[in-house]
């Protein structure tokens, strides 16, 4: 994934919507950049995927959503 697509990603997806926790690991929740996929997950059991091929919300910096 580009560097910049990864940047307004992380951006928007830093706190979580639910909860507003920013932290990832020890059980916190987690962040998996891969080269098309962009996944955050949040132990309140919030989580967002995107595929950067199929997705345009890394472009759209209003949108979020809960899963």
């Amino acid at each position: 994934m580009e560097i910049e697509k990864c940047f307004k990603l992380t951006k928007k997806f830093l706190h979580c919507p639910r909860c507003g926790c920013s932290r990832v690991g020890n059980r916190a929740g987690g962040l998996v950049v891969g080269d098309f996929t962009f996944d955050r997950w949040c132990k309140c059991g919030w989580k967002v995927h995107i595929d950067i091929r199929e997705d345009s919300r890394w472009e759209d910096e209003e949108k979020t959503d809960i899963v």
